[in-house]
C-alpha cells in the first residue's frame, strides 16, 4: 500500500532537538545560541531542518529587554497539511526532557485539536514540576490563519514577563 510523502519541517524530531536546546540555554541567557544581530532580532545557531524562519527576537517589558526564541516551521494554504503539522509538533514537543541546572523537567501541555473555524490556536507548554526559576519560562505551538489563505505554524520559548490581560506575542513577526 504506497502512502504519499509529505514533508514536513521537524518530523524526525528536529524540534524537539531544538527546543531542548534552547531551554537548556535559558540559563545562559541564550548567548550559546545567539548568532549576527539584526534591527531587534539576531540569527539563532540552532536550526530545524525545513523551518523557514528561526531567530532570537527582543522584546521590551518592564522596562527591561527580554528575548523571545521563534521558529516558523510551515507556511501553507492547506489547512489540513497545517493541522498535521501541528499535531506532529506536539507530538515531539510534549513530555520533552529538559535539563535546567541540576534539575531535570518535562513540558506538559494539553491538546486541543484546532479546527477549521479558529484562526489562531496557541498551546502553551510548562516545565513541570514547576518552581518560581521555571514557572516564567514558556513554549507555545502555535496555529495562526493569515491573510489572505496562509496557515503558519510555529514555536516560540519566551520568559512570560507580563501581566495576564496583555496578549502574547504573535507568529506576525515574520
Amino acid at each position: 500500500m504506497g502512502q504519499s510523502q509529505l514533508r514536513i519541517p521537524g518530523m524526525k524530531n528536529e524540534l524537539a532537538a531544538a527546543v531542548k536546546q534552547v531551554l537548556e540555554d535559558y540559563p545562559n541567557g541564550y548567548k550559546n545560541l545567539m548568532g549576527e544581530p539584526g534591527d531587534s532580532s539576531f540569527r539563532s545557531k540552532v536550526s530545524i531542518g525545513d523551518a523557514e524562519n528561526i531567530q532570537f527576537v527582543q522584546h521590551s517589558a518592564s522596562g527591561r529587554a527580554v528575548l523571545s526564541w521563534q521558529a516558523l516551521l510551515l507556511t501553507t494554504d492547506e489547512h489540513e497539511v497545517a493541522r498535521k503539522k501541528f499535531r506532529a509538533a506536539y507530538q515531539q514537543l510534549q513530555g520533552l526532557s529538559v535539563k535546567m541546572g541540576p534539575r531535570t523537567y518535562k513540558l506538559r501541555s494539553k491538546y486541543d485539536l484546532p479546527d477549521l473555524d479558529q484562526k489562531f490556536v496557541a498551546l502553551v507548554f510548562e516545565l513541570e514540576p514547576s518552581n518560581s526559576y521555571t514557572e516564567p519560562v514558556k513554549v507555545e505551538l502555535q496555529l495562526n490563519f493569515q491573510m489572505p489563505m496562509d496557515w503558519m505554524v510555529g514555536v516560540i520559548v519566551y520568559d512570560r514577563d507580563r501581566k495576564d490581560n496583555e496578549p502574547g506575542r504573535v507568529l506576525r513577526s515574520f
